[in-house]
Formats: C-alpha cells, sequence, structure tokens
C-alpha cells in the first residue's frame, strides 16, 4: 500500500502555531522531510517517531523529488514540511507539480503565513471594513520587473490597501521606499516592521516610509524582516500574545 506525499506548511516557526491536522500527520508519520525551516524549535518540542532528514536542495535540485519518491514507493508515510504556508513563496507548486508528474499522490495542509503571524501577534489592522478591501503579499527582489510590479502596486495603497513585504531589510530599504514614493505615496505613510516573527526574539516597531531606515539601522533589527505598509497600519499591541515560555501538552 502506498500513502499519499503530505506537504505540511509548518506556520512561522512558533510550534504553537502548528495546525491539528498537520501535527497528526507529523505524529503518524514514517518519515519527516525538510529543507529549511525558522529554527529547530518544532522538533524539539515535539517528540516524533519518524526518521527525520534535512535534504540540501542546493547540491542537487532533485534531491528531495528523489527522496519523497523513495519512501512514497517503499509505502511509508511521508511528511515534507515547509515553513509558512507551503504555497506562499515557499516552492510547494513547483513540488507539487513534479510529484503529479511521476504519478505520486500528494496532499496539503495550510500553515499560518509570515504576515498572517506577523499582524496578528502584534495586532497590525491590515484591511478595515467599507473603507479597505485590499491586503497584498509581495516579495521584493532587486531586478527592474519587480520593481516595476511594486511601483504599481504602490498606487493602490493611496486608495487604503495594504502591502506586506517579504524579505526586505536595510540593505534595499532605500531602493524600496523610492519606488513606493516614486508612485506618488506620502513618505509619511506607516509602515510597521516584525522581526523573527513567532520566535521568542521576534520583535517590531512602527515607524514610516520617510524614517524606516534610519530606525532600522538604529536598532539593528534582525532577519527575516516583514514591511506591511498601509494607511491603517499601527501595531497595537507590543505584548506577545502567543505565551512562547509555556510547554505544550503533547
Amino acid at each position: 500500500m502506498k500513502y499519499p506525499i503530505t506537504i505540511i506548511g509548518m506556520g512561522p516557526g512558533n510550534p504553537q502555531l502548528l495546525t491539528l491536522a498537520a501535527k497528526k500527520a507529523l505524529d503518524e508519520a514514517d518519515v519527516i522531510l525538510f529543507d529549511c525551516m525558522p529554527d529547530d524549535s518544532l522538533l524539539k518540542e515535539f517528540n516524533f517517531k519518524a526518521e527525520i532528514k534535512a535534504i540540501d536542495k542546493k547540491i542537487e535540485p532533485t534531491a528531495m523529488l528523489n527522496e519523497m519518491k523513495k519512501h512514497y514507493d517503499m509505502g511509508k508515510k511521508v511528511c515534507r514540511l515547509k515553513p509558512g504556508d507551503a504555497l506562499m513563496f515557499n516552492g510547494g507548486g513547483k513540488e507539487a507539480h513534479a510529484l503529479k508528474a511521476n504519478g505520486i499522490d500528494f496532499v496539503m495542509i495550510p500553515g499560518i503565513t509570515a504576515s498572517c503571524a506577523a499582524t496578528n501577534i502584534f495586532a497590525i489592522p491590515t484591511t478595515e471594513m467599507e473603507e479597505s478591501d485590499v491586503s497584498v503579499n509581495f516579495v521584493y527582489h532587486n531586478n527592474e520587473k519587480n520593481h516595476q510590479l511594486l511601483k504599481e502596486l504602490a498606487n493602490t495603497l493611496k486608495y487604503g490597501s495594504t502591502i506586506h513585504i517579504y524579505f526586505a531589510n536595510t540593505d534595499c530599504i532605500a531602493e524600496i521606499v523610492t519606488i513606493i514614493t516614486s508612485a506618488g505615496v506620502s513618505a509619511d505613510m506607516p509602515v510597521a516592521v516584525t522581526s523573527r516573527i513567532s520566535a521568542k526574539d521576534q520583535t517590531s516597531v512602527m515607524t514610516t516610509l520617510a524614517k524606516v531606515e534610519q530606525t532600522l539601522r538604529a536598532i539593528d533589527m534582525k532577519r527575516p524582516m516583514l514591511f506591511t505598509v498601509g494607511q491603517y497600519v499601527e501595531i497595537l499591541s507590543k505584548k506577545q500574545i502567543i505565551p512562547l515560555d509555556i510547554p505544550l501538552k503533547v
């Protein structure tokens, strides 16, 4: 008997943000495969009986697919862990295509994205009923096509939308601000920056487009960072809503 590969979005890293469906699948797994994760707190928190194996796709791009296929053909229950949500900037779609092309059954379990976790942990409004109905997730890449896309998206900020910018950092923030303000967006537009989301050393800071670079260089915020830009953006809670120091019951 062969079991479908289970592709799991593990959330931003904190074990308490793992879904019940994901926890059940991992408890029942024979093999757990991953190539990257925010840290090892999830694996430390739970005593999974499965063989746990890290795969380096940088050395061999097909290594993960080959490993999944090997265990699938052996009739093992395989879980493939991915940070956040597997289909949100994490290559889950490519792996799903590859599995389908090779005749391998699979199922997917959604995970909490970084933007969803950050906005809830620090209580950052991203939309307002009857005022703002658009919230966009965007990955910053330093190329002309990406710059033009960001500029076009920035136009929506003037109408109350919110943009979550993934993989931004102090090296590229000046360019991001220039692109957004070149679309006619005010330099006073609010920006919430969150870092190490859901980890014990998570942090957040509230600033504006005009001051964000200066602010981040002053506090030396850790990567990875998420920028949330928008008219209604504000940090309503500095407290850690998740009780990070309370052990989970397993």
